[in-house]
């Protein structure tokens, strides 16, 4: 129950029209929850990758997995592109005043699926690669 309020709530579509600080307000209430849902599945995914990148053997002894500096940009790299949806979203209220109201929740959920697919990528791919490996191997 309480997922599905959050859920709504996370989504929902704002009441029209709204001055531009308002548009800001409705995206950095939502910056959390954002960060902490791309940090949560980020954290595992990351997890998953040393997991399996391990087990396909391909470090070297010394070598690493993940250059730090990119573990360390990584968050703001996301944050950056987050501010980019409400200047965009900013920008298109311009053009396309009379659909202004949906493009908000859509940009979010366009701009958390692509953060979860960029994520999730290195975990998915290493388990292919060893399960392809595996497969090989028998």
């Amino acid at each position: 129950m309480m997922g599905r309020r959050f859920f709504n709530w996370y989504f929902a579509t704002p009441e029209e029209p709204r001055p531009w600080f308002k548009v800001i307000w409705w995206w950095e209430v939502r910056r959390i929850p954002y960060n902490l849902v791309v940090g949560l599945v980020g954290f595992i995914s990351l997890l998953l990758f040393f997991l399996f990148i391990t087990l396909a053997h391909e470090l070297k002894p010394g070598e690493d997995a993940v250059e730090p500096l990119a573990l360390m940009a990584a968050p703001f790299a996301i944050n950056i592109a987050y501010t980019a949806g409400w200047m965009a979203e900013l920008l298109l209220r311009i053009v396309w005043r009379e659909r202004s109201a949906i493009v908000g929740p859509a940009f979010l959920r366009l701009g958390l699926s692509f953060s979860l697919v960029v994520v999730l990528l290195p975990a998915i791919l290493w388990c292919i690669i060893g399960l392809v490996r595996s497969i090989g191997a028998v």
